[in-house]
């Protein structure tokens, strides 16, 4: 039988590599209005890019703690978000102990989806995804491989789950995230450049 969706969100999701998407991951979430969630996941925020960790705690004491190292981010959540830059994800990813059943959700495009499952080991329940920073805002669409209920109850909350049925696709419609830098970067030129004509943006 499936969970609702609201029964499906994780009580606690832990971030390991918390930059800019998993950040943002994190802030859509915690950020929510009453009542756009069942209920609060309390976060397990990774010590990697400690600045935005301890942003997140200081902005969000009540939900969410820093772990001393990376295994007490896997060892203190149901979920685990992974989202460390793709050069040195594997070398991350085979020195954790999951256990059986855990959660985990790799934002890692580096890492397909066979991959990871050895990485992580027999027994871990695994997805794919692709939020953009606008998930912090709790909009866009996420891509996801393949649809498990936690990550589709994660990306609902923060816009639009799209999961594909397999990965192949997952790949294909991947690509199209590539585009996103240049896209805001030609955008917030034109806005610069319009400022200075005098334009009011």
């Amino acid at each position: 039988a499936t969970l609702p969706l609201e029964d499906a969100l994780p009580r606690s999701i832990g971030v390991v590599g918390v930059g800019t998407i998993g950040s943002a991951v994190a802030r859509g979430i915690l950020s929510s209005q009453p009542g756009h969630l069942s209920h609060m996941p309390n976060f397990v925020l990774s010590p990697r890019n400690a600045q935005k960790s301890k942003a997140l705690n200081k902005e969000f004491p009540n939900y969410t703690r820093i772990a001393t190292n990376d295994q007490g981010v896997v060892d203190g959540a149901d979920c685990i978000i992974l989202a460390v830059p793709g050069s040195v994800a594997a070398q991350i990813i085979k020195e954790l102990k999951f256990r059986s059943q855990q959660q985990v959700v790799s934002l890692v495009a580096a890492v397909n989806f066979t991959e990871l499952q050895v990485l992580l080991g027999p027994g871990v329940d695994s997805s794919l995804a692709v939020p953009l920073p606008a998930v912090a805002k709790r909009q866009g669409a996420t891509l996801g491989f393949p649809s498990r209920p936690y990550a589709k109850a994660i990306f609902s909350a923060l816009g639009t789950y799209v999961a594909v049925e397999n990965e192949d696709q997952y790949k294909i419609l991947s690509v199209a995230n590539t585009f996103m830098g240049d896209f805001y970067k030609r955008q917030l030129t034109m806005q610069q450049w319009m400022a200075m004509q005098g334009v009011d943006v």
